[in-house]
């Protein structure tokens, strides 16, 4: 009797559910397939809005101007590869867009970026395209054009004339519409369609082929009883139920929105049988359980007890299998609490130390990366790896930074190089906390040279908002690190870019870019790419001041000396040179004042340490640390090697005969003369002058009579046998030795050196 006792509401529930609850079924239906149907409509209409405004602002671009009309596409090949880019941009700008072609009208032609340049021939595909710029819209819907060249596909097309609403069109852009993309909503038991204001299909599901004479009725339905609406105002949506093929009835559900200057209607169908579908079994169902009700409810008893256990007794195998029990279990729940307890606690303890380790693994592996050690890895799977480690790069922006901090200049007290250290440690923790408060996440490169790097993972915003952000950073860290560490700093940018694979080449960019910062003490903000593209330009090397430089080093003129390198500096300042050029041009000077020294038989390498020169000379950051050390390190023990390696008397005799040449030099005047004068050996006053002046005695004196001949063929107008004479030259030996040294005849000096 208790088992007829459960049966029985079971029985009247299910007659009830069958008989009364269909039509609520069909109601409920209705409402939620309006719904739908008014968010599908509006799905579409947004398509085709956002299709249509992104259409219309690439037809204002300067590439669609009126000269296209004459424009001669093979030879002007640059514009065409333009306009190419431009159809494929739009192309592949939505998936609704198929097709793409730009249609000529006074050259009879079509672009596309598939097809290319194409002239329509057929004359039909010509008066077709022909007629397009006939509309007296500027952007209007076609369903019947048909693609040229016996392209298949939809002829549905959107038509945007060129000039956009100007008054007299060259050209059209033709937007060929992929239906299969429409966002169409449908199930495998659902009929859908969308119609445009001529009643032609634009799109539809693909169970519409299962009742194809369902499509033929509806358009009957609506033109014999058209949806009544207020002047200006969309018909409001309708619903009717209609008999189709098979005994069968579909409930139609239609929906109207404005598009494209017309009316258009999303059209949804579901028979009634799927609608109801749901109640067939049940109806069986009752048959089946008064026939097995008694013997279902005799054995559920004993199955429900064996598998209600079934998972208490898993469980508790598993947790065995895990950590054996310490003694009987007599109570299965508690045991499982217990046993969870303990597992939750390894599981808590070995996720603790997995969150401390993540960080320091997570660094390894950038450092890595940067470095070049993981160039094997293609971007998805460092992206997958840095989302382990916590760190998204997805759809973000990414920068290079780096940083040098500069050494104190003169005038303030050095630091201890305990005291750098721990000045160059406070300048990262600056720029790292001042730059996680702008990226979504910084790592830090120290590189151990006195810079550091910092690569910056920025929220993917557009490039230039991406760039502001950076130098706003970029200016407060200059800031902060001269109003709380009292340094200087030079902070190069690289980026942003898109790509992570990017990250290691604009950090070297950027540590590039860093020796060429102007050469002054200031902070300076650099950009990698406009400093690296400008290194190009050629800096003037002042070799003139560079033999004072050595003359005076060679007469062991200190102060003169020192003004030549403050000039020579100057220079090289004045005509724009970065840090790196001037450092290569005292270098280069250096070279050359050993090059003298070794001509003049003195040895440099017992002077100076070449290695530590270098090292030196690019760790100064201003024109007068550069000064200071010149003198301390080049000027002063190159005069003293000088000074010991020749007595005073033998300086002041060579001085005395380059005063007396300077003065006589048009006398024949020998260094035998002058020696048996000074009571010395002609050798020993030799090497003296050539230690002293960098050359002997006879290229010192033909030199400074050449000289003197230049300054009279272009100051006088002496005939040149008079400025031989007047030099101590025979003229033809005069014009043989000219030519020898110049590489041409006096006279042809004179005429080239005149203006």
């Amino acid at each position: 009797m208790a088992v007829l006792l459960t049966c029985l509401p079971l029985t009247v529930i299910s007659a009830a559910y069958l008989y009364i609850g269909n039509q609520h079924m069909v109601n409920q239906f209705q409402q939620k397939n309006e719904d739908a149907l008014q968010d599908a409509a509006k799905q579409i209409d947004e398509q085709f809005s956002q299709l249509v405004q992104y259409a219309l602002n690439m037809v204002v671009k300067p590439h669609f101007k009126p000269s296209v009309s004459d424009m001669d596409f093979g030879h002007q090949f640059e514009e065409t590869l333009q306009l190419l880019d431009t159809l494929t941009l739009i192309e592949n700008a939505d998936p609704l867009i198929d097709q793409v072609y730009l249609y000529v009208q006074k050259q009879n032609k079509v672009l596309q970026p598939a097809l290319g340049l194409r002239t329509l021939e057929d004359p039909q595909d010509a008066g077709r395209w022909g007629r397009l710029l006939q509309e007296e819209k500027g952007i209007y819907w076609v369903h019947d054009l048909v693609r040229p060249f016996a392209k298949g596909g939809a002829p549905h097309a959107i038509v945007l004339k060129l000039p956009f609403n100007g008054s007299t069109s060259f050209g059209a852009i033709v937007i060929y519409i992929n239906p299969s993309k429409l966002h169409i909503f449908a199930n495998t038991d659902n009929l859908s369609y969308v119609l445009d204001a001529e009643g032609h299909v634009i799109g539809h599901s693909a169970t519409t082929s299962d009742h194809p004479d369902a499509l033929p009725l509806i358009r009957e339905h609506l033109q014999e009883e058209p949806a009544p609406a207020e002047p200006g105002r969309l018909p409001p949506p309708r619903t009717w139920q209609m008999p189709i093929e098979g005994g069968d009835s579909l409930l139609v559900n239609t929906v109207s929105f404005e598009k494209m200057g017309g009316t258009w209607t999303y059209i949804a169908g579901t028979p009634l049988s799927v609608i109801t579908a749901p109640t067939r079994p049940y109806t069986h169902v009752v048959l089946v359980l008064w026939a097995f009700a008694l013997l279902a409810a005799l054995a559920l008893s004993w199955f429900a007890s064996r598998r209600m256990y079934r998972p208490i007794r898993r469980v508790v195998t598993m947790l065995g299998g895990w950590r054996t029990p310490e003694s009987a279990v007599h109570n299965e729940l508690d045991y499982i609490e217990k046993e969870w307890k303990q597992y939750r606690f390894a599981n808590e303890t070995l996720q603790s130390r997995l969150d401390q380790s993540i960080p320091s693994v997570r660094e390894a592996f950038i450092n890595q990366f940067v470095t070049g050690q993981a160039s094997h890895l293609s971007e998805r799977e460092i992206r997958e790896k840095l989302k382990l480690l916590q760190v998204n790069i997805e759809g973000k922006r990414f920068a290079a930074v780096v940083v040098q901090p500069h050494k104190l200049g003169v005038g303030r007290e050095p630091f201890s190089d305990r005291d750098e250290h721990l000045m160059a440690y406070a300048a990262i923790n600056i720029v790292q906390e001042l730059s996680e408060q702008a990226a979504d996440y910084v790592h830090l490169i120290n590189f151990l040279d006195g810079s550091f790097g910092a690569v910056l993972i920025l929220p993917g915003t557009e490039p230039d908002e991406s760039r502001r952000r950076i130098e706003q950073l970029c200016d407060q860290c200059l800031r902060a690190l001269r109003d709380v560490l009292r340094l200087e700093a030079t902070i190069v940018i690289s980026g942003p870019t898109s790509s992570w694979l990017d990250v290691p080449y604009a950090l070297e960019q950027a540590r590039r870019a860093l020796r060429h910062r102007t050469f002054d003490s200031g902070s300076q903000l650099l950009d990698a790419e406009h400093v690296l593209s400008q290194t190009a330009g050629s800096v003037e090397f002042p070799l003139e001041l560079e033999q004072d430089i050595i003359h005076a080093l060679n007469m062991g003129l200190e102060e003169e000396a020192v003004q030549a390198v403050e000039q020579f500096v100057t220079a090289l300042h004045a005509g724009g040179a970065a840090e790196w050029l001037i450092h290569q041009a005292l270098m280069r000077l250096v070279g050359n004042i050993h090059r003298a020294m070794l001509q003049a038989g003195h040895n440099p390498y017992a002077v100076f340490d070449a290695a530590g020169l270098q090292e030196e000379l690019n760790g100064l950051r201003d024109t007068r640390a550069c000064l200071a050390w010149f003198h301390a390190r080049i000027i002063k023990p190159y005069i003293a090697s000088l000074n010991k390696s020749y007595s005073a008397n033998m300086k002041r005799l060579v001085e005395e005969m380059l005063e007396r040449i300077g003065h006589d030099y048009m006398s024949d005047l020998s260094l035998d003369t002058v020696a048996a004068e000074a009571g010395v050996s002609a050798s020993q006053l030799s090497k003296a002058f050539k230690q002293m002046t960098g050359s002997n005695y006879v290229d010192y004196l033909t030199s400074l009579k050449m000289n003197k001949c230049k300054e009279l063929l272009l100051s006088t107008d002496m005939k040149i046998n008079e400025i031989a004479e007047s030099v101590g030259y025979q003229p033809s030996y005069f014009n043989r030795m000219f030519k020898k040294l110049e590489g041409m005849t006096p006279g042809q000096y004179r005429q080239r050196h005149a203006g």
